[in-house]
């Protein structure tokens, strides 16, 4: 007589619609505790509980906490990155050249977008004061190509300015612009005394001020020592 098989169904397999629920889910914990609690403090397990699932689940769709992380952070920059470049792409085909202040207000568009700024704030403010050793390698990643091309748009529209004054000069642009998106208004401006496009506007004139700054450096511009400040000291 033989032994009757075994006819226990196999085990099913999750289907995409419920892969992505499952991903969002843990995307949105994992967004929601390292604002809260910053990479170091925050655990895979701790992800895992509070979306509510399985940590082997956290495991499969993201490796490991770094590409947790990774993915949170690409998933707030990777639609204003997209409009980004496809916005330069445009700029650049046209028969006249770009100006600096096009090219920046094209840098800053996706900052009018609300639905591209939900959570994007504080995400990138955690991600900034973390050790460099953990932000760096990521906002590489995230930005390194789309600061390149805006820099080489830049470099076009200011061909006498040298490639190292304009990456400089953009990575402050980038600073005021995390500076506007963590704090709307100045110190001491109460609310409802501008609009948010007001924010956007100064941004604009002061970064394209910034950029435009002459080709060389003045001669009655001081410069900064802090070799000299700490000898003195």
């Amino acid at each position: 007589m033989t032994s009757p098989q075994n006819s226990s169904p196999a085990p099913r397999q999750p289907g995409r619609a419920e892969s992505a629920a499952t991903q969002t889910r843990i995307l949105d914990a994992a967004e929601e505790l390292f604002i809260e609690m910053g990479f170091a403090a925050t655990s895979l397990r701790a992800i895992a509980a509070r979306a509510g699932v399985n940590l082997s689940a956290a495991h499969y769709h993201f490796g490991s906490k770094e590409g947790l992380l990774g993915a949170t952070v690409h998933r707030r920059i990777a639609g204003a990155n997209e409009l980004r470049l496809a916005g330069l792409d445009e700029l650049e085909a046209r028969s006249t050249p770009a100006t600096v202040e096009q090219i920046i207000a094209l840098f800053f568009e996706p900052l009018t977008d609300k639905s591209l700024r939900t959570g994007l704030p504080q995400l990138m403010a955690r991600i900034y004061a973390e050790p460099e050793s953990i932000s760096k390698p990521l906002l590489e990643r995230e930005f390194g190509v789309i600061g390149r091309r805006f820099v080489a748009a830049l470099a076009k529209a200011l061909p006498d300015t040298s490639s190292d004054q304009l990456r400089w000069r953009f990575h402050f642009v980038v600073g005021a612009m995390i500076q506007l998106l963590n704090f709307e208004r100045p110190m001491g401006m109460l609310p409802g005394e501008h609009s948010e496009n007001d924010g956007l506007s100064e941004l604009l004139q002061f970064a394209s001020a910034g950029i435009r700054q002459g080709a060389e450096r003045s001669q009655a511009t001081p410069r900064l020592d802090s070799n000299k400040r700490r000898g003195a000291e």
